[in-house]
């Protein structure tokens, strides 16, 4: 088992990759290029906002959203945009354990967007007017852009570290302790497989059912963050993993329900009606697709 600091260097590694995302992002806004996006598809320009912080936190875009009177059918299409907070683990199971390159996210969030605009045009019960308002593209401040994706930047970085260092001391222990509460060398006997080894024959049918993986999941729904920190804790397993498990893994965990805090958000601002049908439209979805990604990926590989 690698060390804490070990754990963290490659933490760090991420920030540079966060950044770029960020700037792009930040081009994008400012330029109004997604104001023109949001016309293109007959979206109103009040859901721009919580369209452009969905990419940051999932929470944050749907309390944006909270007096848009089309929120509920918004946060379909929210709830399926990977937030920032996911991206440790995609560029951890992308980039490192696969080694696909960088621009392989950009297709993967290419990808969510459409499936959010092909669910949102589903659940939605009448067409969405369009507002007369017109967004200008120009040529945004690249100063700024810079400034502002530093900031953001440097709010994940900590973000991200408190969720680590949290969630890491819990998984050591889970790790390294039976029920009985004696030290364990081998994971196998620990807390940690006993409780996932319940749940790992559910996800059988997608090749995740790894009782790490399976905790990496579960520490998911928790915080977006704290995935990745099981899977580091446990390298020799994930560099043994194949390509239909990593690309199984990589499909259930963008589009699976979002994190506790953001469910509670939605749960609040749409009602606990709405709340309940996301959560079982992203696990549905989610499970759906990786069965899809892992038979195929199976089928070639």
């Amino acid at each position: 088992m690698p060390s804490l600091l070990e754990i963290l260097s490659v933490l760090v590694e991420f920030i540079p990759q966060v950044f770029i995302l960020y700037l792009i992002l930040s081009i994008l806004e400012k330029s109004g290029v997604l104001g023109s996006i949001a016309r293109l598809f007959h979206l109103p320009i009040n859901n721009v906002l919580p369209l452009c912080l969905t990419f940051n936190c999932t929470t944050m875009a749907v309390c944006a959203a909270r007096e848009n009177p089309q929120r509920n059918r918004l946060v379909y299409f929210l709830s399926l945009i990977p937030c920032t907070a996911q991206l440790p683990m995609l560029t951890f199971l992308l980039l490192s354990v696969i080694n696909f390159p960088l621009w392989s996210i950009f297709i993967l969030y290419s990808i969510c967007i459409f499936i959010g605009f092909i669910v949102l045009c589903f659940v939605s019960k009448q067409q969405i007017n369009n507002e007369t308002q017109y967004v200008k593209i120009k040529f945004p401040n690249l100063w700024q852009c810079i400034l502002d994706t530093l900031q953001q930047t440097l709010i994940f970085a900590k973000k991200i570290f408190i969720a680590f260092v949290v969630s890491a001391f819990v998984i050591v222990f889970l790790a390294r302790f039976s029920f009985s509460f004696k030290f364990v060398n081998n994971y196998e006997d620990s807390i940690l497989y006993a409780i996932c080894g319940v749940f790992a024959p559910l996800f059988a049918p997608i090749g995740l059912n790894q009782p790490v993986i399976v905790c990496a999941l579960l520490f998911g729904i928790i915080a977006k963050e704290s995935a990745v920190s099981v899977l580091l804790f446990f390298p020799n397993l994930v560099q043994n993993l194949s390509l239909p498990v990593v690309l199984s893994l990589v499909t259930f965990f963008t589009l699976y329900p979002k994190c506790l805090a953001a469910q509670t958000a939605i749960n609040h601002h749409c009602g606990r009606k709405t709340g309940i049908k996301v959560f079982f439209m992203n696990l549905l979805l989610a499970y759906s697709l990786s069965f899809v990604v892992y038979s195929v990926c199976g089928f070639f590989v």
